[in-house]
């Protein structure tokens, strides 16, 4: 299990980059050293990503130092939440695309960031993103054009006179660049990549992709407004090749733009190679890619644990590429069932990664011809590798916990999870054979009274710690914003809605947003100096965002937060009130709220 994500029932699509030398590409797939040619490439039928299936998706969010995100937007279709102090989001049962189900997050100070998947009926499925810095990598007069260098050899270079406002006229002021360089070869790939390494070709054809690195650009003006390269010019892009790769990059390689609006890679003409470098002309910004591409076929496994036959659950599986030893990831779900795309016609070895992104175990497998299920693989991992924990859980009523999740957490943002079945939990850690003791603290939250339970202290190295019974009753989990607006009430609820709280610096703020009409949604956030006990504290700051939202100022004097309970970190509550008189849009409101929020 990774040592950030948590999350219970999982399945990802693998992804693929070239992360060691050995592959070769031309701009026709049969020439692609390693990859398995079409024997019919004018029949195939072009990806349908208008399937829609029903399934759920638990993801985490990380910044550039893997420290968790909190308050991130995070959209899925119409469906729109917020990240938790633990950068956790949940979505339970939408609707999403079953060839490609995406999500997509938002932060100031990053780059949007998308991930996709293929998306299985039923599931819920695991996502982890590592959000890139955007920053302001150096700016140029547009009349006179620029050129912007990042460490490592990337490089953007306008020509004069090419750069546009949003509707097409000519701007002739400041152009500031925030750029960003992908490493194919890095190690956190598979989290900082856009979607995932899928690209649909010029005919509608869904390939895997081998990365030779992307390039991501931003233009943007004086005032934060979003600028464009005109019409019928073009930016000159430099992709650095890394030394890992340079004997087998071909000479032309198809270039990918990354497409918001699908969350697709498609394919939009060459780069070529000179010297050490990829260079590339584009008509338009996004993130580009410089990617050799290959057939797929379906692969699905189900793992268990040896020798007791257990589910390994939440595991990150690695697929390794025998032809080039480029990687694809992914994460089982509760039962220990993954699928996911991978290359046909091509042996594979499968290994299963530890916290520290260590094979703890792997076998060959493969080549596949067509869609293979591998059904159950016993996988014996190491004893220094394992440390399992388990429990019961019970309602109110002495009863088994029938519908429900069990919680373990660690300092640092790491936080697993496992479902709780007929009462029964199990969750599986694949640590690293050298992080010593490990203290977690367990808790049980029953879906169907939303109820938790007190949380146990856990203390284990390696084998099977069992936590014990866990009794979900007598702490309500439900967390609820009520605000009223002149007498018009929005109640927030999660679940379903979206409610979240944090502190920071001595600040306190809580964030709740609900879906109103699909596209429209609903948001309340306020900020009050943080206090450890009930009282009375500064009110800082209040938002509320709605139909006609625009510049709001709090107009009482010495605004305060009647804090009426102040419950424990991470398994208790905060409760309060307040009532204020603000300017929305200009018009004079009387707003009033009550509020109920888990404390972290």
């Amino acid at each position: 299990m990774n040592r950030i994500q948590h999350l219970n029932k999982l399945i990802i699509v693998f992804l693929f980059a070239a992360l060691i030398a050995g592959i070769g590409c031309q701009q026709e797939i049969k020439e692609v050293p390693g990859s398995t040619p079409n024997p019919n490439p004018g029949t195939e039928t072009p990806v349908n990503d208008n399937e829609m299936v029903t399934a759920s998706v638990l993801g985490v969010v990380v910044n550039e130092n893997n420290i968790p995100v909190q308050g991130a937007i995070v959209k899925s279709g119409t469906n729109t939440t917020t990240t938790d102090v633990h950068g956790i989001f949940r979505f339970s049962n939408i609707s999403l695309s079953k060839a490609n189900g995406k999500v997509k997050v938002e932060q100031n100070g990053y780059f949007t960031a998308y991930r996709t998947f293929v998306t299985t009926a039923g599931r819920t499925h695991n996502v982890r993103i590592q959000l890139l810095p955007k920053t302001n990598t150096g700016n140029f007069a547009a009349p006179a054009g620029g050129t912007i260098n990042l460490p490592g050899g990337a490089k953007l270079v306008v020509p004069v006179a090419a750069v546009t406002d949003a509707g097409g006229a000519a701007y002739n002021g400041t152009v500031n660049v925030a750029m960003t360089w992908i490493d194919p070869t890095a190690a956190n790939l598979g989290s900082i990549v856009m979607g995932d390494l899928r690209g649909i070709t010029t005919s509608g054809v869904e390939r895997g992709l081998t990365t030779y690195g992307m390039l991501g650009v931003e233009l943007t003006g004086g005032g934060g407004q979003p600028l464009k390269i005109a019409s019928g010019k073009t930016a000159e892009l430099t992709f650095p090749i890394p030394a890992a790769l340079g004997s087998s990059a071909p000479a032309t390689i198809d270039l990918w733009h990354f497409d918001e609006a699908t969350a697709r890679w498609k394919q939009e003409g060459t780069a070529t190679k000179t010297g050490s470098n990829y260079i590339a002309n584009v008509s338009h910004f996004s993130f580009w890619n410089c990617d050799a591409q290959f057939p797929l076929i379906d692969l699905c496994m189900t793992l268990v644990k040896g020798p007791e036959n257990g589910p390994l659950s939440n595991a990150p599986v690695r697929i390794k590429r025998t032809v080039n030893n480029s990687y694809g990831y992914g994460r089982t779900d509760s039962a220990g069932r993954l699928c996911g795309k991978v290359p046909k016609n091509e042996s594979l070895v499968l290994e299963v990664l530890d916290q520290c992104n260590i094979v703890a175990y792997s076998q060959n497998i493969g080549p596949f011809a067509s869609n293979t299920d591998l059904g159950t693989i016993v996988v014996t991992l190491p004893t220094v590798n394992t440390l399992t924990i388990t429990g019961n859980a019970v309602n109110c009523s002495g009863g088994n916990v029938t519908s429900g999740v069990a919680f373990a957490y660690l300092g640092g943002g790491n936080v697993y999870s496992a479902a709780i079945s007929n009462g029964q939990f199990v969750i599986n850690i694949v640590r690293c054979n050298n992080s010593g003791t490990l203290n977690l603290s367990v808790q049980a939250i029953d879906y169907a009274t939303l109820q938790q339970s007190n949380p146990v202290l856990v203390t284990g190295t390696t084998g099977t710690v069992n936590a014990g019974t866990l009794q979900a009753c007598g702490a309500s989990a439900v967390e609820f914003v009520d605000v009223m607006v002149d007498g018009t009430p929005t109640v927030y609820t999660a679940p379903p809605d979206s409610i979240t709280a944090h502190a920071q610096g001595g600040t306190r703020g809580v964030n709740a947003m609900k879906i109103i009409t699909p596209g429209t949604v609903s948001y309340v956030s306020f900020t009050y100096t943080d206090i450890t006990s009930p009282g009375t504290t500064p009110l800082l700051t209040c938002f509320v965002q709605g139909p006609n939202s625009t510049q709001q100022i709090i107009t009482t004097p010495s605004p305060v937060v009647n804090i009426t309970a102040v419950g424990p970190v991470m398994t208790g509550f905060i409760e309060g009130n307040f009532s204020i008189q603000m300017t929305i849009g200009g018009t004079p409101r009387t707003v009033s709220c009550n509020f109920r929020v888990r404390r972290f």
